[in-house]
């Protein structure tokens, strides 16, 4: 029987694919403290990562020798979209919201704030479950508007967290919920964080207890189930007062006992962070650039355009410099690679071993600087004058003609003491023989490997060279 090739079965919803798309293109945040005193809010920049969950980086680690290019240049691959930065002077301390990588940036200032810890202190049943930060909060908005930085501010705490679409949205994601209102009177704003729960309404508590909870209750009081379910009452004080208005009739099922079509009671809880701001400062770059709104400083046009220069000669000089520093790098470059190339050929020639016409070059050019030596220390004068200026003069003191049989040239040459005629040299490009020496030289011995042979007459000139001496005397 054939075998059949197994077919594999798709194991992954359609919609899993758009939702991963979705939560991977949605803002995301980074929150960290900057400046000389930024440590003592150290506790609030845990709160608001935990409030900003889960599209921001929760285990971000940041010291004092990092910078704010740092975290705009790590920024870019990670998707970041927006900064919060919290600073703090020895007046006050403010939270800046930043749209990377450009900008606009609002600076605002911290008046008051309380911490998660301390909410939740003053709560009898204070509700905090893991399963709270999995997704991301609603954001309430309340009396914003009129004014130009108000706009802007709606815009970036707006832009914060992922926009929600109201008909495909699940009830199940809605677990928190962001309120921020503006008072106009002190132009502050009211930062809340709340936890919504819900519950099912017209039961009694004891049927509530029964459906919402998973344990089993506690029915050692009660003679039968039946006793334990006619008993009425309502879970709280404040649910009696306001059961009224919290009541909703939900469209999809969420949690236990409260199903879709059937009222239940939506309940908020704060858990914290409460902060209570005020809009300072909105800045048209990141962290710097043109000042748009100032809440202390009133600029005149005349004032602000003087500005707006000074910011583009700035501008224009940090170009030049950068374009100064780039290229003294590209210099520093080539002029390290020239140096190491040189280095490396000086390397290679003192490895290259020497070749014996090179060796005995070296060895005739000090033979003759001695000779001229010996001659200036007996005789009192430079041998130059005396025996001509001809550098076959010189060669016919030395005892032999150097370049005799190099190419066939004639070994010696005619100098005021160079002696009578040379001979010819070898005819190979080494000859075989050596030229003749001059007149104080003797006669050169003929040479195996071209040049001149070494004359037999040196210390016959020693000999003259001692007479010329004692003559002169």
């Amino acid at each position: 029987m054939a075998k059949t090739r197994r077919v594999k079965k798709r194991t992954q919803q359609a919609g899993s694919e758009e939702a991963a798309k979705t939560k991977n293109t949605g803002p995301k945040t980074f929150v960290f403290w900057r400046g000389k005193h930024g440590l003592i809010l150290k506790a609030l920049e845990a709160d608001l990562r935990k409030m900003m969950s889960p599209n921001t980086a929760a285990n971000l680690r940041e010291s004092k020798r990092n910078v704010l290019k740092d975290f705009v240049h790590i920024a870019g691959p990670l998707g970041v979209t927006q900064f919060l930065i919290l600073t703090a002077t020895e007046n006050a301390c403010y939270l800046r919201i930043a749209k990377t990588p450009r900008g606009p940036t609002i600076t605002m200032k911290i008046h008051q704030y309380s911490l998660m810890k301390d909410v939740t202190a003053v709560q009898n049943k204070p509700r905090m479950p893991d399963t709270l930060w999995q997704d991301a909060p609603l954001v309430v908005m309340n009396n914003f508007g009129g004014e130009e930085h108000l706009k802007l501010a709606t815009t970036l705490f707006q832009n914060l967290f992922p926009a929600i679409n109201v008909h495909s949205t699940s009830l199940k994601q809605c677990k928190r919920v962001l309120l921020l209102s503006y008072d106009k009177t002190s132009k502050r704003i009211h930062l809340r964080h709340f936890s919504i729960s819900a519950q099912p309404s017209g039961v009694s508590k004891n049927v509530k207890a029964l459906v919402s909870q998973r344990a089993v209750p506690d029915m050692g009081n009660v003679q039968d189930v039946s006793e334990f379910l006619s008993k009425s009452g309502y879970g709280s004080e404040s649910e009696g007062e306001d059961a009224a208005d919290s009541r909703v009739t939900l469209a999809q099922d969420v949690g236990r006992g409260n199903l879709a079509s059937r009222q239940s009671r939506v309940k908020l809880q704060e858990i914290g962070p409460r902060l209570e701001l005020e809009v300072v400062k909105v800045e048209e770059g990141l962290c710097d650039g043109k000042v748009l709104f100032h809440s202390f400083v009133k600029k005149s046009s005349g004032e602000a355009s003087q500005q707006q220069s000074e910011k583009e000669r700035e501008r224009e000089l940090r170009e030049k410099r950068r374009k100064q520093q780039e290229e003294n790098v590209r210099r520093k470059d080539s002029d390290r690679k020239r140096q190491a190339g040189e280095q490396a050929e000086a390397q290679g020639r003192q490895k290259r071993k020497k070749q014996w016409w090179e060796e005995e070059q070296e060895g005739q050019e000090a033979s003759d600087d001695d000779d001229r030596a010996y001659y200036k220390e007996q005789v009192g004068e430079d041998p130059g004058d005396e025996m001509g200026r001809g550098t076959g003069s010189q060669k016919a003191y030395t005892g032999g003609q150097r370049r005799g049989g190099s190419r066939g040239s004639r070994g010696g040459a005619r100098g005021r003491h160079g002696g009578g005629v040379s001979s010819r040299g070898g005819r190979g490009d080494f000859g075989r023989r050596g030229g003749s020496g001059g007149r104080f030289g003797g006669r050169g011995q003929a040479g195996s490997r071209g040049g001149g042979g070494a004359g037999r007459g040196a210390p016959r000139f020693r000999g003259v060279v001692r007479q010329k001496a004692r003559a002169k005397s």
